[in-house]
């Protein structure tokens, strides 16, 4: 309590503190507010001061109180169009959820994969990751850990009366469960609304240059990226952080086959939400080829607005008199989320609107020198571990700005550090407080903090080389970019 009252105190000391010292030389007064502005509510976002959600107002307080950038700038960043494929695909999983066809894909996946321990490790990585592509991660590790401890119940039982040693029972326990937190962050990177910081990378992109990122360009370095570091996850999960053993866990099939049982056929209601999620997430990825040429106003949020309406207008056949998504259902979304994408997205505005961004990019001309296959390592490690002990959200909305200038600076294309950036705040796998899924398994009571550090330190410096060279050599050739140079057509506005 102490440490939240030394925080609340310390945003609005510095910001007050500033306004009194006024702005350096050859920066602007609007620039120096909004920085002023917004370092208060990074400390307040950082140190969780207050709720977060809470603390995203205070771009509509801050910034026009100080005559820095108009309310009327910044208030429609909380209505960005970009908030609303957030929320169309979140209704979407929603109907998921309430007609149990999430349970469904994963448990399917995991009857695939096999039962030894490797296997059982690989099916719930393969599981969680793909419905983190679609619904929340953390909804999908809350989903997925009772699945887990059933298994890990099972496994213990067995153990007793076979050759496995207890630390073979302890690790295979230990694995699942990071397994299931891992893959739901990973899975996340793949698809543009895998996680709300692909979203802001989006807003960013499209704020300072103008630009529309859609969702089948984003897969194109986002699913190569969450595969590679999933086949790798496994391996460090199976091999080296546990060291799992081929032998099969007897009694995971059956409950496996139980829980589907359980489920029974599937339901008018569950095909009717497949069909519209896979309509969706098709006309997602084709767009550009098959839909924008007969209809060019047509965007991403506009298509998953359509599939979530439609889901209120098809009539449930086991529920007499009601539809197959309802709003009581839908009233579950995450508006804390939400509101920390307007306040996000009101602090890029405020970048641009001020030109605080071009006055960054100025003061960093000293790392030109500097290779830029270096400054991207640089860049993804420095994100990657500041979010160990931060908001991913907020880091990569406070990164978003600066990278884009930076970028200026180096004369090198903003996507390299930008979607690097990006991804790596989605790559914290050492602590509990990194990221929900790691705070949700951790609270299960199999782990120790010292097992997930020592897997998450593996997977974290993994990710980071893998980030590097994927973006460094497979962007430029999948998204068609010159990655060495700053096209003369990209300036911020």
């Amino acid at each position: 309590m102490r440490q939240k009252i030394f925080f609340q105190i310390l945003g609005p000391a510095v910001f007050f503190l500033m306004l009194w010292m006024g702005p350096p030389s050859e920066m602007s007064e609007p620039a120096f507010k909004v920085m002023a502005a917004t370092i208060w509510i990074a400390i307040w976002w950082m140190a969780e001061a207050i709720p977060i959600p809470v603390t995203s107002f205070l771009p509509m307080i801050l910034y026009p109180m100080t005559n820095a950038v108009p309310l009327k700038v910044i208030a429609p960043s909380y209505a960005n169009p970009i908030i609303y494929i957030f929320v169309g695909g979140f209704i979407l999983a929603l109907a998921m959820q309430k007609w149990n066809l999430h349970k469904r894909i994963a448990l399917s996946i995991i009857s695939i994969t096999g039962t030894n321990m490797r296997q059982i490790i690989l099916g719930f990585i393969l599981a969680s990751a793909f419905l983190s592509m679609w619904i929340s991660n953390t909804a999908t590790t809350v989903m997925m850990l009772p699945i887990a401890l059933s298994i890990i119940t099972q496994f213990k039982e067995f153990a007793g009366a076979s050759s496995l040693t207890q630390k073979n029972t302890e690790g295979f326990g230990k694995a699942l469960i990071l397994a299931i937190a891992y893959a739901s962050s990973i899975g996340g990177i793949a698809t543009l609304v895998g996680t709300p910081t692909n979203l802001i990378f989006a807003d960013a992109v499209e704020k300072f240059y103008g630009i529309a990122m859609p969702f089948d360009q984003w897969i194109g370095i986002g699913l190569p990226i969450s595969l590679t570091i999933l086949v790798i996850c496994w391996l460090v999960l199976s091999y080296f952080a546990f060291s799992l053993s081929t032998e099969k866990v007897e009694g995971s099939a059956n409950i496996i086959k139980d829980e589907l049982k359980k489920l029974g056929k599937m339901s008018y209601e569950e095909k009717w939400v497949l069909t519209i999620f896979l309509l969706v997430a098709l006309a997602w990825i084709t767009r550009r080829y098959l839909i924008a040429p007969f209809y060019p106003s047509i965007n991403d949020t506009i298509i998953v607005m359509i599939g979530a309406v439609y889901l209120f207008l098809i009539p449930s056949k086991s529920k007499k008199g009601s539809q197959i998504m309802d709003w009581q259902s839908a009233v579950k979304l995450p508006w804390g989320v939400i509101l920390l994408f307007g306040g996000a997205f009101a602090v890029a505005q405020s970048f641009e609107s001020s030109k605080l961004t071009l006055w960054i990019g100025a003061q960093l001309g000293g790392l030109s020198d500097i290779p830029f296959w270096l400054v991207l390592l640089i860049v993804v490690a420095v994100v990657n571990f500041l979010t160990e002990i931060t908001q991913n959200i907020a880091t990569c909305t406070l990164m978003m700005p600066i990278l884009a200038a930076l970028s200026g600076v180096l004369d090198v294309h903003p996507y390299g550090l930008m979607v690097a950036a990006c991804i790596a705040s989605s790559c914290a796998f050492m602590l509990p407080v990194a990221t929900a899924p790691n705070a949700v398994v951790f609270g299960s009571g199999y782990l120790q903090m010292k097992d997930m550090v020592r897997a998450g330190f593996v997977l974290n410096v993994v990710s980071i080389i893998v980030i590097t060279v994927f973006v460094y050599f497979l962007l430029p050739t999948i998204w068609g970019i010159d990655l060495l140079s700053f096209p003369i057509d990209l300036k911020i506005k």
